[in-house]
Order: structure tokens, then C-alpha cells, then sequence
């Protein structure tokens, strides 16, 4: 991780610039809720304290400053997307130009024993991987860290405990992601090792082709990539599998976390401590930042492997 940060750091500031509008787009899309809570308080509670024309000229007044709120965030996202899509690939172009020198400058008692399908194999592999990487914590992780502060901030003006039960839920979610991610990590090392191994024996047995049918080896050959290649199968669905359990894991402790938090808004509902609007609000909330939560573990996923790369 830290060759990467190397790297993202020759582009410092576009990673700021898609940084700054992914808070943009995160922070405009949760004014919608804000104002949806807005409409319950002060005019569906109270319809009966307006006339006809104050009612409507109110609510479309909240209606207008949602529709612009999620305007400023459409346009942030496509300049967010945009961004992040030239750091990927700016990052992505350098990282392989300097594996391939790194490759050519070695001295040949150290390169002889490598494929270059191999060798090639693995500057892809490092390349892909990191990109997927980039992406998904910007488009993911960030957000859901800057959402996650300005609900916090929101709730600490509506009661403490509503507080708490965010603030609880974050390092309950990342202990178990950060657990339960460990195993793919040692997984993706055995997939990545067998995947460039191949990837070097299909160059040199497609390179010498001639060489191994005038030979007969042919079928034998045959049978020994095949061999490799259904091993990688086999550590392929042991990930998914692993990963498909991390994820069910991850989601039933994020549907929990957010149960316990209607629970305890609906009490506070009862208790006078918050409006109904208040609870329509953060009850939107919770879909805004408990959904990009539960693809917590295609996040971890990716960083594992590139990691691992």
C-alpha cells in the first residue's frame, strides 16, 4: 500500500479534487432526507395552520431547494467519476511502465529463470488491481466516511443517543470486515502465484508450438496447463465462496445495526425527543449509508488483492 500512495501522490491534487466532490456529491445527497423531514415538521404536521396557496408555495419551496440539492450532487458525481477515471488511469499507465523497466533493467542471472508470460501476467494483474482499488475506495469507502460524519454531526443536534447507535456501529462493522478479510488475503496469494505461473507456461508452450507437437508433447502438455488451470478454478470458488460469506455476514450485521436504530428512533418518537420528521430523516439516512456499507466487503476484496499484487 504504501508503492501506491508513491504513486497517487505524483497526482496529489486531482485526489483531492475527486475527494473534495465525492464529499460534495455525498454531502448534497443527504440534503434530500433533511428536507423530506422538513415537509413532515412544518407543513404535513401543521397543514391545518396555512391556508391553501401558504402550503403549496412552502412545500414546493423545500421541493425546489431538494430538486437543486440533488442537482449539485449529479454534477459533483460526473466530475467525481471523471477524475477518479484519469488518477486510475494515470496511476494505472505509470505502475506498469515502471514494472516493464524494472523487468528490462534486470541482469539476466536474475531474469533468466522468469517467463515474460509471467512476468507480463503479474504487471497486469498489479495494474488491474490497483485501478479496481482507486475506484472503489473513492466511490465507496470515502463516501460512506464522509456520510457517516455528517449524520453523526446532524444527530449530536437532534439527541445523543441517536449518536451512540451510529457511532457504535462503525467499529463493529469494520472489526468483522477486517477479520474476516484476512482469509482472502492468504487465498488471493495462492490464486495470484498459480495464475502468473500459467499465464508464463501458456507464453512458452504457445512460443516453442512447433518445438511440442514435433515432439509428441502435445496432449502432455495439454493436460498439464489444463491441470493448472482447474486449480485456479478450485481456489477461484473457494474465494467467492469465502467472500459471499464475509459479505452475508456483513449485511445481516448492517440490516442489525440499522434495526437497532428504528428501535431506538421510534422510542425516542414516544418520549417526545424527536419529531416525526426528524425520524423520516434519518430513517433515509440509514438507506443512504447503511447500503454502500454492506459492498464494505467488495471494498476489503479488492484491497486485499491489491494488496497481494
Amino acid at each position: 500500500m504504501n508503492l501506491l500512495i508513491e504513486y497517487l501522490k505524483t497526482h496529489k491534487w486531482v485526489v483531492v479534487l475527486a475527494l473534495f466532490l465525492a464529499a460534495i456529491n455525498i454531502g448534497f445527497s443527504l440534503m434530500d432526507p433533511y428536507f423530506t423531514g422538513q415537509i413532515v415538521d412544518r407543513f404535513i404536521e401543521r397543514k391545518d395552520s396555512y391556508n391553501r396557496s401558504e402550503y403549496i408555495y412552502g412545500v414546493l419551496g423545500l421541493v425546489g431547494l431538494a430538486i437543486g440539492a440533488a442537482m449539485v450532487s449529479r454534477i459533483a458525481k460526473n466530475f467525481q467519476d471523471y477524475f477518479t477515471n484519469i488518477i486510475v488511469q494515470k496511476v494505472g499507465a505509470r505502475m506498469y511502465a515502471d514494472g516493464l523497466k524494472h523487468s528490462l533493467e534486470l541482469p539476466y542471472q536474475v531474469f533468466e529463470d522468469q517467463r515474460s508470460g509471467e512476468t507480463l501476467g503479474i504487471l497486469q494483474k498489479v495494474r488491474v488491481d490497483c485501478e479496481k482499488f482507486i475506484t472503489s475506495f473513492i466511490s465507496i469507502l470515502f463516501v460512506s466516511l464522509i456520510g457517516m460524519v455528517f449524520v453523526i454531526v446532524y444527530s449530536l443536534s437532534v439527541s445523543y443517543k441517536v449518536t451512540l447507535v451510529y457511532v457504535a456501529s462503525i467499529p463493529v462493522i469494520a472489526f468483522i470486515s477486517w477479520f474476516l478479510s484476512r482469509k482472502i488475503k492468504t487465498i488471493q496469494k495462492s490464486i495470484v502465484a498459480e495464475t502468473t505461473a500459467l499465464a508464463g507456461s501458456t507464453t512458452e508452450s504457445l512460443r516453442n508450438i512447433e518445438l511440442v507437437k514435433s515432439l509428441g508433447l502435445a496432449n502432455q502438455e495439454i493436460e498439464r496447463l489444463n491441470k493448472t488451470t482447474y486449480k485456479i478454478l478450485g481456489l477461484e470458488l473457494r474465494k467467492v465462496k469465502y467472500v459471499r460469506s464475509m459479505s452475508f455476514v456483513q449485511g445481516t450485521t448492517v440490516n442489525l445495526v440499522r434495526s437497532i436504530m428504528i428501535v431506538v428512533l421510534l422510542i425516542l418518537i414516544f418520549d417526545d425527543t424527536i419529531s416525526a420528521g426528524q425520524y423520516f430523516s434519518f430513517l433515509f439516512y440509514s438507506f443512504f449509508l447503511f447500503g454502500p456499507l454492506q459492498e464494505l466487503g467488495n471494498v476489503i476484496l479488492t484491497w486485499r488483492e491489491a494488496e497481494v499484487s
